[in-house]
């Protein structure tokens, strides 16, 4: 699935000097800057991108001959581009609108500069077309390290997720969160638009955390950087007394932290979750207090 073009034209307010198909669609995040492939050089041209033409593309083209300026547009122009974007509200040359519309292609102009719309169509297209799933679970920013708390229905998600808000930490979302994977090994995530701000308590309902707790307590999105799972406490499971090394679990190809949190009468679950995001923030900073105290017994048997 990819960005349709006419949803570019209105969210970056593009003036249109040729019009395409209406289903024409991007389907990849980087955009190319064509000045190679108007000197004639195409090899390594991927025509999936969106391509920009900005001051020095433009000064090219101002250089060349009428009628080689009007064979480097056509060479590019009728290559299967999704769109060609003109950065500077640049007057580039008035033959491109009549050979964008004789090959039905989207020549589209900002008055935005190159490097800020670059910038802005790529982030934009990174979030769109970012692959993506749902999970059941709640997110929570925990002293700044993005915690995700999964586990059986009904375990005490949400209960636990309240405490910590009650604590001064940050909801992102309950019940359903959306993870996007931006980048090689990044996962971010959001909660749902129709129930942002909500969480569902049993026995009580649904409450809003920015109604009761203020916006202080909620953020739109936040890095996933370990994952924690409430399951029951099982007397024949072997739970980690140690923590030298993290368990892992994938997430859309990256693998991150994973911390089985068993759950009984009596435990504090939410105080345990803020200890653990303190531990794995201080485990990043390059302490590791299981593997000094492996040491320090390494030591006294030397």
């Amino acid at each position: 699935m990819g960005v349709k073009v006419t949803d570019l034209v209105d969210i970056f307010h593009l003036k249109i000097l040729s019009q395409g198909a209406d289903d024409t669609e991007i389907s990849l995040i980087e955009s190319n800057r064509s000045g190679l492939q108007l000197s004639g050089f195409y090899d390594y041209f991927e025509e999936k991108r969106i391509q920009l033409i900005g001051n020095a593309e433009n000064g090219y083209l101002q250089s060349l001959s009428p009628e080689a300026r009007q064979q480097a547009l056509e060479e590019l122009i009728s290559r299967n581009v999704p769109c060609i974007i003109i950065t500077n509200g640049l007057d580039v040359s008035s033959p491109i609108e009549t050979i964008g519309k004789k090959h039905g292609r989207w020549i589209l102009s900002t008055t935005n500069t190159t490097s800020r719309f670059w910038v802005d169509i790529t982030l934009y297209l990174q979030s769109e077309l970012a692959e993506s799933i749902s999970q059941h679970g709640d997110l929570v920013d925990v002293y700044g390290v993005g915690v995700l708390i999964t586990g059986k229905s009904g375990i005490g998600k949400s209960e636990t997720a309240l405490d910590l808000v009650r604590n001064g930490h940050l909801l992102i979302a309950d019940d359903a969160v959306m993870i996007k994977k931006i980048g090689q090994d990044l996962l971010v995530g959001t909660g749902s638009e129709l129930t942002k701000n909500l969480m569902e308590i049993r026995g009580i309902g649904i409450i809003n955390i920015n109604s009761l707790f203020g916006k202080s307590a909620i953020r739109l999105q936040q890095n996933i950087e370990i994952v924690m799972n409430l399951e029951v406490w099982n007397e024949s499971t072997y739970y980690d007394r140690v923590g030298e090394e993290y368990e892992t679990i994938d997430i859309l190809g990256i693998e991150l932290p994973y911390i089985r949190i068993p759950v009984k009468p009596g435990r504090n679950i939410a105080a345990i979750v803020e200890i653990a995001a303190l531990n794995y923030r201080q485990n990043m900073m390059g302490y590791n207090a299981a593997r000094e105290l492996s040491n320090a017994i390494k030591n006294l048997s030397k």
